[in-house]
């Protein structure tokens, strides 16, 4: 039997409950999962490069990336580097500057091509030498002195395989060879009584061909970019034919196919261009046959 008192007030115990929802409903979870990744994606490149490189490919690796380098890590002033197409991750233990004559007690560089030095200092450095991978069959570059030789004894050969071939013997006059700043210039230019090009068409004439034939192995023999440019006179072109810039710009490509067909690789070629009537060789005579002409440039390094 219940003893209190039917009038007697009850206590009630109401309890309430806060509802929080689950952590993982929110979204910085997922900023600092993508740092985990990233982590975890540069932890397994480095692993992968210490396992692919050597240690002399890994302290240069070091050295290039690490922006508190002492002065003495600093290579020289290149006034005459080697030019050789070397890996950039140079496994001997420093690049040196070797000057003209000064060869004795270099070694190749395992294979890579770059001809390198160990110096007392065995800090390393990454050089990029070349902006573009060696190609096979290509001319090592040579020191800027002994190139312009170089040049000068190709233009003298060029000079006297023109004039010992018969064929060409009389077109020797409309072939100008010069040096320039910018590397060796061969001109092939029409004269009065014979032309490199048919009048109004860009395929050459056989006297034409048989010289660039004749030209193209002493190119191939030589290092540098090939550039043809390709020039006509003033005179204006009638409707319906071809404009002073398609003819310029035709005869160039083909002086390119020709020298390209008689062995100088198509790689060599660094610019193809046409320039119309818009650098005459001789401004005081527009018509003159000279400024109908096709120029080849093997470029300095």
């Amino acid at each position: 039997m219940p003893t209190s008192s039917p009038t007697e007030k009850r206590s009630i115990i109401i309890k309430r409950y806060n509802v929080v929802e689950a952590g993982h409903h929110g979204g910085a979870w997922k900023i600092a999962y993508a740092d985990f990744v990233t982590a975890m994606m540069a932890f397994f490149l480095v692993m992968w490069l210490i396992n692919a490189t050597t240690e002399e490919q890994r302290r240069g690796i070091a050295s290039y990336f690490n922006p508190m380098a002492i002065q003495k890590d600093v290579p020289p002033p290149v006034d005459n580097m080697l030019g050789t197409d070397a890996s950039p991750l140079a496994t001997t233990a420093q690049a040196v500057v070797v000057h003209e004559g000064e060869f004795s007690g270099h070694k190749a560089d395992n294979g890579r091509g770059a001809v390198t030095a160990h110096a007392t200092d065995q800090s390393t450095q990454i050089v990029p030498l070349h902006d573009r991978p060696a190609q096979p069959g290509e001319t090592a570059p040579t020191p800027r002195g002994t190139q312009k030789a170089h040049q000068a004894a190709v233009m003298r050969e060029i000079q006297a395989a023109i004039g010992a071939n018969a064929a060409l013997h009389t077109l020797r006059d409309q072939v100008s060879i010069t040096q320039g700043d910018d590397g060796l210039h061969i001109q092939i230019a029409d004269s009065e009584k014979e032309s490199m090009f048919a009048l109004g068409a860009v395929e050459p004439t056989e006297h034409a061909k048989a010289l660039l034939v004749t030209i193209a192995p002493y190119l191939a023999r030589m290092a540098g970019a090939v550039s043809v440019a390709g020039y006509t006179d003033a005179a204006p072109f009638h409707s319906g034919s071809l404009s002073n810039w398609q003819l310029s710009g035709g005869r160039a490509a083909a002086a390119r196919d020709i020298l390209v067909h008689a062995g100088l690789p198509d790689w060599r070629f660094h610019q193809i261009s046409g320039y119309a009537d818009r650098d005459l060789a001789e401004p005081a005579h527009p018509l003159a046959a000279v400024n109908r002409r096709v120029v080849l440039v093997v470029a300095s390094y």
